[in-house]
């Protein structure tokens, strides 16, 4: 089993849920449109298959693979706040 990024930029709301139910039968849900999946190498044309009946024409759907010789841990920062400091030029 390996492990996959997929994100998708879907327009309308309703594929765009719908193709979200299906990478949760995969894998969890990183940010709103990013999801961490474990796929056995048959799973993926299975994925394609699901996610692809709700895809349009302009919509987009992108499967990373992760190198699996690196850490299974993953990092995350939390944003920096939004502070705005003067800058000033001499």
């Amino acid at each position: 089993m390996s492990l996959y990024i997929a994100a998708y930029d879907i327009s309308h709301n309703g594929r765009r849920a719908s193709v979200a139910r299906v990478l949760l039968g995969y894998g969890d849900r990183v940010q709103k449109s990013v999801y961490e999946v474990w796929l056995e190498p048959d799973e993926i044309r299975d994925l394609r298959r699901e996610v692809g009946v709700y895809l349009s024409v302009t919509d987009e759907f992108q499967l990373f693979p992760i190198d699996e010789r690196g850490s299974r841990k993953r990092s995350a920062w939390q944003h920096a706040p939004n502070e705005r400091r003067g800058v000033i030029l001499a």
